[in-house]
């Protein structure tokens, strides 16, 4: 039962952290209470990647410049975001490796 209360517990989180990613509700317009989810979601600087890859120069087509305007990526760093993804990446891994070793005891 306890991994089940886990899968729920994530995909919740999942859920929230994806309302706040700034796709379906802009940056601007989050309230300011939970602007602090759009900063350490994980979906967020993938999407913003995403979206400033695909319509940003001559690739992006008529409406890029728009799109991006829309989404305020005019100055976004994918370097940064990638940089960002990472760090989520080894805190998680360090995360779970501490709890596992803690709690399971490492296979003793």
């Amino acid at each position: 039962p306890h991994y089940i209360i886990g899968m729920a517990l994530g995909a919740g989180a999942y859920g929230m952290f994806m309302l706040c990613e700034g796709y379906m509700v802009p940056k601007d317009d989050i309230p300011i209470g939970w602007k602090w989810a759009y900063y350490i979601s994980t979906p967020t600087y993938a999407f913003r990647s995403g979206v400033y890859n695909q319509f940003n120069g001559e690739q992006g087509g008529i409406f890029g410049p728009q799109i991006l305007k829309m989404y305020d990526l005019e100055n976004e760093k994918p370097l940064v975001s990638g940089l960002v993804l990472l760090g989520h990446s080894l805190l998680l891994e360090l995360g779970f490796y501490t709890v596992l070793k803690k709690i399971h005891g490492g296979g003793k």
